[in-house]
């Protein structure tokens, strides 16, 4: 599998250091550059584009005036990304709360909700086939797309459902259960999204001190989660065009220990990351 890293303002720091090739691009700031300008940029460094970000077009968002500016930078990105050399343009999965990631609605996983994503999806899925691009739901906890079964439906209604895939990320799905035994979970996900995976999502989580619940982003080798199986479950779903991406790294010093540790554990599955 190819490897990408995302690590805030030291992700080109620390792809350089660390011989990782792939390092995403933001879909504002692809459409405010150009591809040319893009490119020229991570050439000079001897990285690639690993995904294309569209984390604000939310589908499901009640922010009107925000998400027709998500829509039409979409938009405008879809015919760039094959240019790129990377067709996959990430979004949210839908969430009627306007935060995307942060916060939680109800109404997300009602069958309305369900209906309104096929509606709002359609013209950016088509145009997605037309461009030869890919747009990638990443399925999360709190939003529509929470399930292998719900993106599966999902791409059924769609008129050009190879243009829309699934970026696969184990603990964006885990709820306190999934995280203390998650071995169920991370079949049901590795296993569930066969045939339709785009990108592979690294990244931990860990349980913080506090009343009832509170779990946020941690460094890698947090959870209890075997990592070693995830990534033989991961493998063989992957596509050839596919990068596994290592993730939500603080700083350059997490970046550098997290690697290290993704590393060891492909050398015990035997998985070969490039």
């Amino acid at each position: 599998m190819r490897l990408g890293i995302e690590a805030g303002a030291d992700t080109i720091e620390a792809a350089v250091e660390l011989g990782i090739r792939g390092v995403p691009v933001d879909a504002a700031e692809l459409a405010s550059k150009g591809v040319g300008a893009t490119l020229s940029t991570l050439k000079k460094h001897g990285l690639e584009v690993c995904q294309i970000g569209a984390f604000g077009f939310n589908p499901l968002s009640e922010d009107e005036a925000a998400q027709e500016t998500q829509k039409d930078l979409l938009r405008e990105v879809i015919p760039m990304a094959a240019d790129t050399g990377c067709p996959y343009i990430v979004i949210c999965g839908g969430n009627h709360h306007p935060s995307g990631f942060g916060d939680f609605d109800p109404r997300n996983w009602t069958e309305g909700a369900f209906d309104e994503l096929v509606v709002t999806l359609q013209p950016f899925v088509a145009l997605a086939a037309r461009h030869g691009a890919k747009i990638a739901i990443e399925p999360y906890l709190k939003t529509a797309i929470n399930h292998p079964e719900r993106f599966h439906r999902l791409r059924e209604r769609l008129s050009h459902p190879e243009a829309l895939v699934a970026n696969v990320d184990v603990t964006s799905l885990y709820d306190f259960r999934d995280y203390a035994r998650p071995d169920q979970i991370c079949r049901e996900v590795c296993q569930g999204f066969s045939g339709v995976y785009g990108l592979g999502h690294i990244k931990d989580i860990g349980l913080e001190p506090g009343f009832h619940l509170q779990m946020g982003l941690a460094p890698l080798g947090t959870s209890p989660t075997n990592w070693i199986e995830v990534l033989r479950m991961m493998e063989p779903h992957m596509p050839k065009d596919s990068w596994l991406i290592l993730e939500h790294l603080s700083d350059i010093e997490e970046a550098r220990r997290s690697t290290a540790k993704l590393r060891d554990y492909a050398k015990e599955a035997g998985v070969s990351l490039t």
